[in-house]
């Protein structure tokens, strides 16, 4: 599997046990090592792993969370970082996304999340396996 192919996979991971309600899948693709942030649409900035993972536990809980699922995913490498821009489909509204991961071993955490408004809308055709390079 390529790096760009592995980082796909981390945020389609990310992005599954947001739809799954998982908040132990969700801790276990967050990083552990590294510090992490987290801006949700509308909230404050949210730094350090417990008050990120404090409020994906509560978003996961809530039963009335909207469902969410990811578009035309983006994916950029540069050594031991990785970023993955996506459209996020929220009650047929979409919401702008960027993921930043970094390896921690052979696998991609994620150690950041932004989501917020735009106006765009993904391509009719999505670009699910477009490759880039931080290059």
């Amino acid at each position: 599997m390529s790096e760009i192919d592995a980082l796909l996979f981390a945020n389609e991971a990310f992005y599954r046990a947001f739809a799954d309600r998982d908040a132990e899948a969700m801790d276990a693709i967050w990083g552990q090592r590294e510090p992490i942030l987290c801006a949700h649409p509308g909230w404050d900035v949210l730094t350090g792993r417990e008050a990120v993972m404090r409020s994906w536990a509560a978003i996961v809980a809530n039963p009335n969370s909207p469902e969410i699922s990811c578009h035309a995913a983006v994916a950029y490498a540069n050594g031991e970082t990785g970023v993955v821009v996506c459209y996020e489909s929220l009650e047929g509204q979409f919401l702008l996304a960027t993921n930043l991961f970094v390896r921690e071993g052979s696998i991609w955490k994620i150690v950041h999340h932004h989501s917020g408004p735009t106006q765009g809308r993904p391509p009719a055709e999505e670009r699910q396996a477009e490759r880039g390079s931080m290059n």
